[in-house]
């Protein structure tokens, strides 16, 4: 069996500060061939964005433990598994073995951290058999706060369409306590 890799390439895009202005596009495919087609096809098993490389990461790990635990659960922790029942590991690791393996090693887990702090994407790829499974995470530019266009200012002047009417809604209280609901 392969063992999974790791690819990095490209440079993080950077604000008009030069400090990196990112998120974090996370992604989980499933490529197998297609029954009696012989054609590769991708599927989507979920997407996560999120500001932080670290719950980029942690949400990679979760999702790469949910696949392994749905192809072959882990005897170690699965309830209905008794002492008994327990056979010898294959000495070759199977797919979700790997898949463990990544999400639960530290080193692993330290230089994935590393390369996106860096700005690299990272991608996981596991192969098994008849399928493979390709764990994504790339940055993506964030627009900065002087690009985005802002909204005009409140004039205090009516928004109905219909000249001579004004809005149908109550004005909005600007001042107040907030009183939390216990």
């Amino acid at each position: 069996m392969e063992q999974h890799t790791r690819t990095a390439m490209g440079n993080p895009e950077r604000s008009s500060a030069g400090m990196p202005a990112r998120a974090y596009w996370c992604e989980v495919l499933a490529e197998g061939e297609v029954y009696g087609t012989r054609e590769t096809v991708p599927y989507v098993l979920g997407t996560f964005q999120t500001i932080s490389p670290k719950l980029a990461l942690r949400w990679l790990r979760s999702e790469a433990g949910r696949i392994a635990d749905r192809l072959d659960p882990d005897p170690e922790r699965s309830e209905w598994v008794m002492p008994w029942m327990s056979v010898d590991p294959v000495p070759v690791p199977d797919t979700p073995a790997e898949l463990r393996i990544w999400a639960e090693g530290p080193e692993e887990q330290q230089a994935a951290r590393d390369q996106l702090k860096e700005g690299a994407p990272l991608s996981v790829v596991v192969p098994g058999k008849g399928c493979r499974f390709t764990l994504s995470v790339w940055p993506v530019a964030v627009p900065s706060p002087e690009s985005s266009t802002a909204l005009p200012a409140d004039d205090g002047q009516s928004t109905c369409p219909r000249p001579g009417r004004t809005s149908h809604r109550k004005a909005r209280r600007t001042s107040g306590l907030l009183i939390p609901f216990l």
